[in-house]
C-alpha cells in the first residue's frame, strides 16, 4: 500500500511538473521568428514597426500550436509572459493604428511597443 501511494504522489508530481512547464517556440520555428525579429530593426515608420513587431510575437504563439487570433492567443498565454500587461498595451495600440486610418504614433511609443512585443518574443525562444 505504501509503495502505490508513493508511486502515485511520483505521478502527480511528474504531471505537474509537466504541466507548469513554460511553452516554448518549437526548434523548427526558431529560425523564422529570428528573422523576423531582425526585420523589425530595419523598420523606420514607427506605425509600421510596431504592426511588424505584433507579427512577430502572433507567429511565435501561433508555432505552439493554435491558428487564432492574437487577442485570443494572448488570453491563452499571456500569463506565461513576463510582460504580460505591455504587451497587451502594444497589442491595444496596434489595434488603433490598424482601425483608425489617422492615427499617427511617436517613435518612442513605437519604440515602447516593439520592445514589449520583442520581450515577450524572447521569453518563448
Amino acid at each position: 500500500m505504501e509503495y502505490l501511494i508513493a508511486a502515485i504522489a511520483l505521478v502527480l508530481v511528474g504531471l505537474f511538473i509537466f504541466l507548469s512547464r513554460k511553452k516554448k517556440v518549437p526548434v523548427h520555428a526558431r529560425p523564422r521568428i529570428r528573422s523576423l525579429i531582425n526585420h523589425i530593426a530595419t523598420v523606420d515608420d514607427p506605425a509600421k514597426k510596431v504592426l511588424e513587431a505584433d507579427k512577430v510575437l502572433h507567429e511565435a504563439l501561433k508555432s505552439l500550436g493554435s491558428n487564432e487570433s492574437m487577442g485570443s492567443l494572448l488570453k491563452r498565454y499571456g500569463s506565461k509572459l513576463p510582460n504580460e500587461q505591455s504587451v497587451w498595451n502594444a497589442h491595444k495600440l496596434r489595434n488603433r493604428i490598424a482601425h483608425e486610418p489617422q492615427m499617427t504614433v511617436s517613435k518612442s511609443d513605437a519604440e515602447k511597443a516593439a520592445a514589449a512585443f520583442l520581450k515577450a518574443v524572447q521569453s518563448l525562444l
